[in-house]
């Protein structure tokens, strides 16, 4: 699988899937989740990501929970909401590689091309962009196929140059 890392809103970018960050709660609070309600149809993303706690009878999901919804208006076919903190919004390099492994096998079950992501764990979570690319780099010593690109959408060109240099 390429990755191409670079700076923009990863909301505008076309992707079959887009790997959204997401609290243990599945409140869009926050980070592009809050961005993706803030957009047409964003409502209807919401409402379809809060049937998916009472299902389970839990308050919250487990660290490296990766869960479907639509896309609501943006340019994919599914947003996979990535839980890559625990409730105390803590996080580690492990448990953002395995949350992005959940969400690229994932992803390349819905027989997903292109997928789009931003940093996971470095918002409201402790890693820096350094710890985000370890993680990555982990996960990216897998086996992909057929998932053809990975593009990894970063705030600002400092942070995607970072990213750049930790998968080198």
């Amino acid at each position: 699988m390429n990755v191409s890392v670079f700076a923009g809103n990863v909301l505008d970018v076309p992707a079959d899937v887009l790997i959204s960050t997401a609290n243990p709660w599945l409140q869009m609070t926050g980070g592009v989740n809050l961005a993706i309600i803030l957009r047409p149809k964003g409502e209807d993303v919401h409402a379809e990501l809060q049937t998916y706690l009472p299902g389970t009878g839990h308050r919250i999901v487990p660290p490296g929970t990766v869960v479907r919804t639509g896309p609501g208006s943006l340019p994919v076919k599914h947003i996979l909401h990535a839980v890559a903190i625990d409730p105390s919004y803590d996080s580690s390099v492990e448990l953002v590689a395995s949350t992005i492994t959940s969400a690229l096998t994932q992803a390349r079950d819905l027989g997903a091309k292109v997928v789009s992501m931003p940093a996971l764990g470095t918002g409201f979570g402790p890693l820096s962009i350094g710890d985000f690319a370890a993680a990555l780099k982990q996960t990216l010593a897998g086996d992909w196929v057929p998932l053809e690109l990975l593009k990894v959408v970063l705030k600002d060109e400092d942070a995607a140059d970072a990213v750049r240099a930790g998968l080198r």
